[in-house]
């Protein structure tokens, strides 16, 4: 007897733990028949964390463990094989979480899904609903820049390329502000350090950003990934506006170093592009037009690719007729200029003045026009 006391005992004590980790997310996809599948995709603490459900008459069940609430993808295949997540149409972003039990229906397609029974979706849901009038705006830019404006190199073309680029930072602009608005109104939302962790970007400006995460809940700064996106966010001090620019040597295309220090006296624009990157391409078109107004006895433009194929990359400067400097070490995202500076996505700039400070990062368009013509009294 008291054997089974102590068996059920444990078994109680281990029930807990349990429900604070598992989520079951249960279905139906329309009448959607075998052999199709579920698939789960979610990271936990960097982990990937991948599974499957059978689907039999639309109706399927998913039980995982999650030790925070995570933003899960969730995928079907109709005929039972994996398909690549980035690529399948048929895709749902769900957040799931510890101890939910969740009801999702959809037709077959399940990108068409509703969700009750976690609170972070539901949260989730709220703030799309908050987003989704600058979201189509953005969407709208997105599908637009797919036309044919983008391959004229006209007078005419470059204009209307600038043209192009300033609705869309504009749109952006409007989404950071909404993002920004979104998580000062309910902090308490723990989908606000995710919020907060796209609002930031690849390079966090701690000055805008360390207010909003100050304000999140003590709970989400206890979490693994307040924990983690602290860490990021002090990490950004270094190579910030107002400190010294790092010191850096690298070659251009011709094997000669280009040294940042030799440059004091003037200004400094660092242009951190990719020659596989559509946006830093459109940038380096536009940023020709900007710099050219300017001598370059007094303004120096060093960009730095961040390449991993030394022939892609002088096809691409060759087409570009990018002005200025042209370095890359050919450790495409870990080159050291950019580790120097914490440039994890492209296109990004860094502004340096004469004494050899960072004085702006990531001026675009007519801000960096603005900035530009306010240093050299333009």
């Amino acid at each position: 007897m008291n054997r089974i006391l102590m068996f059920l005992a444990a078994c109680l004590i281990s029930l807990p733990m349990f429900a604070q980790t598992t989520f079951y997310i249960r279905g139906q996809l329309g009448k959607l028949p075998a052999p199709a599948k579920v698939y789960i995709g979610y990271s936990v603490d960097g982990d990937m964390v991948y599974d499957s459900a059978d689907i039999e008459n639309g109706t399927f069940k998913i039980v995982q463990e999650a030790p925070y609430p995570v933003n899960a993808l969730l995928m079907v295949s109709k005929n039972g094989e994996p398909v690549n997540f980035f690529t399948s149409r048929n895709v749902a972003h769900i957040y799931v979480e510890p101890g939910a039990s969740m009801w999702l229906t959809s037709d077959e397609d399940i990108a068409n899904f509703e969700a009750n029974g976690c609170k972070s979706q539901d949260d989730y849901a709220g703030y799309l609903k908050y987003m989704a009038d600058v979201n189509a705006k953005i969407e709208a830019l997105t599908k637009e820049s797919s036309n044919t404006m983008f391959s004229d190199v006209s007078t005419q073309g470059l204009a209307a390329k600038r043209d192009y680029m300033e609705r869309f930072r504009a749109a952006m602009d409007e989404r950071k502000d909404k993002m920004k608005e979104f998580i000062q109104t309910y902090p308490e939302m723990y989908i606000c350090i995710d919020i907060l962790d796209e609002y930031a970007g690849a390079f966090i400006d701690h000055v805008d950003v360390e207010p909003l995460y100050k304000i999140l809940s003590e709970k989400t700064k206890k979490t693994v990934q307040g924990k983690a996106f602290l860490k990021k966010l002090t990490e950004s001090k270094q190579a910030a506006v107002g400190t010294e620019a790092p010191d850096f040597s690298q070659k251009d295309q011709d094997g000669n170093k280009v040294v940042l220090s030799s440059f004091k006296g003037k200004f400094v624009l660092l242009n951190f592009w990719g020659s596989w990157n559509s946006a830093s391409r459109i940038e380096n078109q536009e940023l020709k037009q900007i710099v050219k107004a300017y001598d370059n006895k007094k303004l120096a433009v060093i960009n730095v690719g961040l390449e991993a194929r030394r022939e892609y990359w002088n096809k691409a400067v060759s087409e570009d007729k990018l002005t200025g400097y042209n370095v890359s070490d050919m450790k495409f995202m870990k080159n050291e200029i950019a580790q120097l500076y914490r440039i994890s996505a492209v296109p990004q700039n860094v502004l340096i003045d004469e004494t050899g400070k960072i004085i702006a990062r990531n001026l675009k368009g007519k801000l960096l026009e603005e900035k530009l013509n306010s240093l050299m009294g333009k």
